[in-house]
């Protein structure tokens, strides 16, 4: 038993396996949600003039969209932007109020994350370059909430990032 379970980790409680039970009955509902959300975020992400391009599996090129479509049914829910300057990113990210700043995925909440600053942090600077690691990567991991709201909130988020920078420059404050 030890063996097993310190290669797999303690086994669920009960209650832990009830909230498995009922939740995995719902998944497929919630994953399709996340992933219609995800498709119409990565389509207002690539029409904003901020972002210089989106990272999502229905943009990829030809070949590399043929290759997932034969290992995936979907998109998924996870997509990730860049902008070519790493303080608007964090401005995105700081200014967002229904997205979570952490590294989690797969959850029915939104979340947010500067990768290289975050998750990334501990490799070590030269590694990240040479695997190169953007500094203004964002990445994002759409929830099942209501895709109005969260346009809406990366919306006003991009405005303030755009005036935080904007005052920034004139102000001669440096950029990360």
């Amino acid at each position: 038993i030890y063996l097993i379970q310190n290669g797999e980790g303690a086994g669920l409680a009960p209650f832990d396996s009830y909230l498995l039970l009922r939740g995995i009955k719902t998944l497929s509902l919630r994953f399709d949600r996340q992933q219609a959300n995800a498709k119409a975020i990565a389509e207002f992400l690539d029409a904003q003039p901020a972002v210089s391009r989106v990272y999502f599996p229905a943009f990829a090129d030809e070949q590399q969209l043929r290759i997932h479509r034969s290992q995936a049914s979907g998109d998924g829910a996870v997509l990730s932007f860049v902008t070519g300057d790493p303080e608007l990113s964090r401005n995105v990210v700081e200014a967002t109020r229904l997205f979570n700043i952490t590294v989690s995925f797969g959850g029915v909440n939104s979340t947010i994350s500067l990768p290289n600053y975050m998750s990334h942090a501990s490799i070590p600077q030269s590694l990240r370059q040479l695997k190169s690691i953007p500094r203004d990567l964002v990445r994002v991991s759409v929830g099942a909430e209501d895709v109005e709201d969260l346009l809406d909130d990366l919306g006003q988020a991009f405005e303030f990032a755009a005036r935080q920078n904007r005052e920034g420059k004139v102000l001669g404050v440096a950029a990360d």
